[in-house]
């Protein structure tokens, strides 16, 4: 027989007795009233060392090297090793399989401890699969630890039915991370989990010469499915402060189907420089199969421009509204240039009006010598409207979803995530956004709106066809074009030409060309082509030649119901999950059953007696056939080590936060108005020269009154409204 001498302390919950005897650094084991009699264990039987180990603590001191120890900065940890000569030994049974007890000594040379701290010592705490998977769970959604600890405690009754404390649940925590080898190698063992489930998941990783990540790209199945429809336009910008390296997030976002910001993929980066942007360029158009965007709108940065020019030399760049209107009120600080400049980039006008709008406006405001308005003028290709009209843009023309994207992924992710963490909670920011879609969805194809046009069968064609949100927008335009007014045709071969204008307002016309061959019908206002939606010039002469169905060439694929069918049973398993992730929802649906059951059984003393039984036996036959003692996490094999983990940057998003308190300067108060330092707006003496026109009647001053007394779009708070509203021109 094998003899082993073992002094370790019991575990309470897998014995339902407290004996806890011995010593160590992890605590002196005691026994107090009601507590196991040194008889009764004699006649324990372990099924293996290990099971033992759990009974029993170990003896001895301290070593000494741990006391004399020089340089330390932190304070000594209590001496809890006394010496103590309470021991066990068991041996091994060769019949039985099992372990007994052959000897054990009940002396102590220390007072014991009160049965109602037992609980604490470190022999007791120990937490269960369950317990690290329901922690797990938790986490992923954002949920700190000492809530998580709150809510055990609730549903276990309270503390002190807890088998573990705050800090057990922290060190499980960084447990797991030091499983991992590396931040990077952890993230790439997810992907490479992930494209079990995903096989269309893309990533690619770059590293500089001493194995250190820099940049980092993925996408995943259901992205680039989205991409194919809605990739024709995408806005991209860089976030800061979301990861504890402190790299730059770009974020790649379109519009979908119901004019919801959609996420086509992101990508961390060390440095925002003209080669970093290439290479993120190069990877999206590698994993979309070499699809190039029409447009992309992006807020001017100049290595952005000019990787775009680059990667996507025919796709045309936009410069965002607000960034432009911001700058203009940072460089030129006259509120009626902003005004004026608003005016001339907003204003669906002609090319001929606006130059003629441009210069009075220099003149007017004395700003033609200005740098910045010379180099703005330059690029007016980028951002003028009556420049880049015809040109498709989904309605987009700043950023602006950009940063409300990024407002939303700070809801998921915080500064002090890795990269593991950084993706995994980015993942869900998706995930959350991809179910708004879906509900949107079930609306659109749930039920028929109520019919409230004079043209009711118009009307009917747009609901059948368009989604909920973008068929408000065609009947928005719909209802007002009974303000339109067909005044002349002009048959020419093949086509026809109708003449219209607006109610009263002869002074401007358009011409809507009508196709008969192919049905086809083309607006001199461009309308259709920037927006994707029929202008009111077009609707107006359906309504004229009695067409009871929208034409298919005025219906957009993409603002339709049937923009994504076909994709629904190829996304259906495209998503990113990993092994523990999988344990972690099956542990969850496997404890829904048991809340079921605990319900039934937990009013009954008698039903929860046998149950209980029934339970802990079936545990403790699973265990001992499938030995499934170890925990499930992230693992730690794979790759090696292979890359490091980047290098903490410092970028032009940081801002003021790695400043030092004492290091800041004291910040001054600034005129929003005139941008002079020392009052505010509403004491500024120049307030009443720089009143700010609010009607269209006061833009003449730069142009004739015929121009100037032209609609135009609404061009206040583009920041906020960044979709396509139908105007009556």
């Amino acid at each position: 027989m094998q003899e082993t001498s073992l002094d370790i302390g019991m575990d309470e919950a897998a014995f339902g007795i407290k004996y806890l005897d011995g010593d160590g650094d992890l605590g002196n084991n005691v026994r107090g009233s009601g507590l196991t009699r040194p008889e009764e264990v004699m006649e324990m039987l372990f099924n293996s060392p290990d099971e033992a180990a759990r009974f029993y603590e170990q003896e001895g001191f301290r070593q000494k090297k741990w006391l004399e120890l020089e340089g330390r900065k932190r304070e000594h940890k209590v001496v809890t090793r006394c010496g103590c000569m309470a021991e066990m030994h068991i041996k091994q049974n060769d019949q039985m399989g099992k372990w007994y007890v052959s000897r054990f000594v009940d002396d102590h040379n220390h007072e014991l401890l009160p049965p109602k701290l037992v609980e604490y010592l470190p022999p007791h705490r120990k937490m269960s699969d369950v317990d690290v998977a329901h922690m797990d769970s938790l986490r992923q959604v954002g949920i700190s630890v000492p809530k998580i600890y709150e809510s055990l405690a609730a549903q276990a009754g309270g503390f002190d039915h807890i088998p573990f404390t705050k800090r057990d649940m922290y060190n499980e925590v960084r447990r797991q991370r030091g499983m991992r080898k590396g931040d990077v190698n952890a993230t790439i063992r997810y992907f490479e989990a992930g494209a079990k489930a995903d096989e269309k998941l893309f990533w690619r990783c770059q590293v500089s010469a001493d194995q250190h990540m820099c940049d980092l790209f993925w996408c995943d199945g259901r992205s680039q499915d989205g991409y194919k429809i809605f990739g024709d336009v995408f806005a991209f910008d860089a976030t800061y402060g979301r990861n504890k390296y402190n790299l730059p997030v770009i974020i790649f976002s379109g519009v979908n189907h119901h004019n919801q910001t959609c996420v086509f993929r992101a990508a961390m980066v060390s440095c925002e420089t003209q080669a970093t942007y290439v290479w993120v360029l190069q990877k999206l158009l590698e994993c979309m199969e070499g699809k190039a965007p029409k447009a992309v709108i992006t807020d001017g940065d100049r290595s952005m421009r000019m990787a775009i020019n680059e990667v996507f030399p025919e796709a045309h760049h936009r410069l965002c509204a607000w960034h432009l209107l911001k700058n203009a009120t940072t460089n030129v600080c006259l509120p009626r240039f902003t005004t004026l400049f608003r005016y001339c980039m907003l204003a669906d006008i002609e090319i001929e009006e606006f130059e003629q709008h441009w210069e009075a406006m220099l003149d007017e405001c004395g700003v033609r010598d200005v740098e910045w308005v010379q180099d703005t003028y330059r690029n007016k290709l980028y951002w003028a409207t009556a420049y880049i009209r015809g040109r498709f843009f989904a309605g987009i023309r700043t950023t602006s979803r950009c940063e409300s994207l990024h407002a939303k992924l700070g809801r998921f992710v915080e500064r002090r995530y890795g990269i593991l963490d950084f993706v995994t909670n980015f993942q869900r920011c998706v995930e959350f956004l991809r179910d708004n879609e879906d509900e949107m969805d079930f609306r659109s194809s749930y039920g028929t709106p109520v019919l409230q046009t004079q043209f009711p069968e118009l009307e009917k064609s747009g609901a059948m066809k368009y989604t909920r949100e973008i068929f408000s927008r065609f009947r928005e335009s719909l209802q007002r074009c009974v303000r339109i007014t067909v005044v002349e045709s002009q048959p020419c071969e093949g086509s026809t030409i109708y003449v219209t204008q607006k109610y009263m307002r002869p002074g401007r016309k358009w011409n809507v060309m009508h196709v008969l061959a192919l049905d086809k019908y083309t607006c001199s206002c461009q309308r259709m082509e920037s927006f994707g939606l029929p202008c009111v010039h077009i609707l107006s002469v359906l309504v004229r030649l009695d067409v009871g169905s929208l034409p298919d060439t005025l219906v957009l694929e993409r603002w339709t119901k049937s923009a994504k069918f076909g994709l629904y049973d190829d996304i259906a398993g495209d998503k990113m999950v990993d092994i523990a992730a999988l344990y972690r929802m099956r542990m969850g649906t496997f404890l829904q059953h048991c809340k079921r059951l605990a319900r039934l059984i937990c009013n009954n003393d008698d039903l929860f007696k046998l149950y209980t039984e029934q339970i802990v036996q079936e545990a403790t036959n699973l265990e001992s056939m499938n030995d499934s003692g170890n925990s499930v996490g992230v693992g730690g094999g794979g790759n090696n080590g292979r890359v490091l983990d980047p290098i903490g940057v410092r970028t032009k998003g940081t801002g003021r936060g790695n400043v030092q308190v004492g290091a800041r300067g004291v910040k001054r108060r600034k005129c929003s108005t005139c941008g002079v330092v020392g009052h505010r707006r509403t004491r500024c003496p120049n307030r009443a020269n720089m009143s700010v026109p609010n009607s269209q009647d006061e833009v003449p001053q730069m142009v004739s009154q015929s121009a100037a007394r032209a609609e135009f779009p609404p061009v206040k708070n583009i920041g906020v409204q960044d979709c396509y509203r139908p105007s009556a021109t």
